[in-house]
């Protein structure tokens, strides 16, 4: 019976001008977005080989991912140079674009598609799967003539999932062959293994707004109040909690600018710089340049260590309020399985600190050794689903069993007549 259900909604909407024109817009824009980003990351490639330090540099680049070409997230940030002085370490910007008059007509990348068009599909395809029925008159036949109403809101579910995420699946199989062919990229295992569990949260994420819609649907008698609840609750999920979540986190757990922490860095250089220089006016005077770059260094890892454990609390506040919308999960998880998230900003960060505190008199010229190479791996896929990747994976499931319930229990008090 699931199965019948499930097939008769794949047919009727197989053919209809909704299905032919939302596959074609979501078609469009992925190979849209596969061209943009394709180049954006040609452009990261080409600014670091201009920029990649020589061998036993002190200045520090990663290369760029493929995997930012799915989801962009912080590579920007990523990708900078890192100048590694006696003053301390200095972050530089150097991933331009190539016209900033483009930035005005931006493409998102794959993983906005997902999360606001493919959502976007899975609500217009659902919010009139039961109301629809009624209007027409065809749910009060199909529950009298001996259908069971788990069956019947079953085989909805995974009829309209079908709809949705099959055709999103080989649109996503003929994206990521195509990346494959481009030039300058190389999927190896690893890389491939990241794009399957990305498609598999994709499906996870479109099956929540299935059921956001189906869920309404089976509330409501109408399909147009039905229309209007759904998208109002994927505003809420995809726009509103995701954006108020950062902001209250701000609000909540206060962080200095980190242009402020800068300036606050050079200030201190300055007055270190000021003060060793009136130290060696004075008779007494003994080697201040090592006392100065001490000092320096001193001061730095003092707002180090003040601004570390703020920003960490700030990290987890944020995690914690925009997990309350499937957008903001999805987002930390495809960005962390692309290498492109939080997780790897914190990694690369405590990497660079580790490396220059390692190396810090070979910096200065305090001692013969040269300068160690820089090697950094970005995180695996067990490391991300150990750190925070499951934790995201568990909750999109919960919002998925919360919406499939609620539709259930809506369907099962539902009145056909």
């Amino acid at each position: 019976m699931v199965w019948i259900i499930a097939r008769k909604e794949i047919l009727e909407n197989l053919n209809t001008y909704r299905f032919a024109i939302l596959s074609g817009l979501l078609a469009l824009l992925m190979g849209v977005s596969l061209l943009v980003s394709y180049g954006d990351y040609r452009l990261a490639q080409e600014n670091y080989d201009v920029l990649r330090p020589p061998p036993n540099s002190p200045n520090l680049i990663i290369e760029p991912t493929p995997n930012a070409i799915v989801a962009k997230g912080l590579e920007a940030n990523l990708g900078r140079l890192y100048e590694l002085t006696g003053r301390g370490i200095e972050v530089r910007q150097n991933q331009q674009s190539v016209n900033r008059l483009f930035s005005l007509f931006a493409v998102p990348d794959l993983l906005f598609i997902i999360k606001v068009m493919l959502s976007l599909i899975a609500i217009l395809f659902a919010y009139d799967a039961v109301s629809a029925e009624k209007e027409r008159g065809t749910l009060k036949l199909t529950l009298a003539s001996g259908g069971e109403r788990a069956s019947v809101i079953l085989g909805k579910f995974a009829g309209r999932f079908l709809l949705v995420f099959v055709p999103f699946l080989g649109m996503f199989l003929a994206y990521c062959l195509v990346l494959s062919l481009l030039p300058n990229i190389q999927l190896s295992g690893p890389h491939w293994g990241r794009l399957a569990f990305a498609a598999a949260a994709a499906g996870l994420y479109a099956f929540i707004f299935i059921g956001v819609g189906i869920a309404v649907s089976s509330t409501v008698h109408r399909s147009v109040t039905a229309l209007v609840f759904s998208l109002s609750v994927w505003i809420l999920f995809v726009f509103i909690v995701p954006n108020l979540g950062t902001t209250i986190a701000t609000a909540v757990s206060p962080l200095p600018p980190a242009e402020r922490v800068e300036m606050q860095g050079r200030l201190a250089s300055i007055r270190a710089i000021y003060e060793s220089i009136q130290r060696q006016k004075s008779p007494q005077a003994g080697n201040e340049q090592l006392r100065m770059i001490r000092e320096i260094r001193a001061a730095n890892s003092e707002m180090l260590d003040s601004y570390r454990p703020k920003l960490n609390g700030l990290l987890s506040t944020t995690r914690t309020l925009v997990r309350l919308s499937p957008a903001g999960a999805l987002t930390f998880l495809e960005t962390d399985i692309a290498n492109t998230g939080l997780l790897e900003e914190v990694r690369l960060k405590d990497a660079v600190t580790g490396y220059y505190a390692r190396n810090f008199e070979r910096i200065n010229g305090w001692t013969k050794e040269p300068v160690e190479s820089f090697h950094y791996d970005r995180a695996s896929l067990n490391e991300v689903l150990s750190q925070s990747g499951l934790v995201d994976l568990g909750i999109l499931i919960l919002f998925g069993g919360i919406f499939l319930g609620v539709a259930f229990f809506g369907f099962y008090a539902y009145d056909p007549r």
